[in-house]
């Protein structure tokens, strides 16, 4: 019963802590850095031309991508 209490004393302020704090923070820090590294893998060019995509209106530009194989 003790370890129980004690759990849930625990695991509640955590909870709402992760929900409301660090989540936002997070995503404050992690979206913005995960899309300066496609930045940097892509290069401006490529990064700007597959952001636009991204936001177009149309999905049929984005079949019109060309796919580089390697073999």
């Amino acid at each position: 019963m003790l370890t129980r209490l004690i759990g849930y004393i625990l695991f509640i302020p955590f909870i709402a802590f992760y929900s409301y704090v660090l989540g936002p923070v997070l995503k404050l820090v992690l979206v913005p850095g995960g899309l300066m590294l496609f930045f940097f893998i892509l290069g401006p060019d490529e990064f700007s031309k597959h952001w636009q995509k991204a936001f177009s209106k149309t999905q049929r530009e984005c079949e019109n991508v060309p796919v580089k194989q390697v073999n």
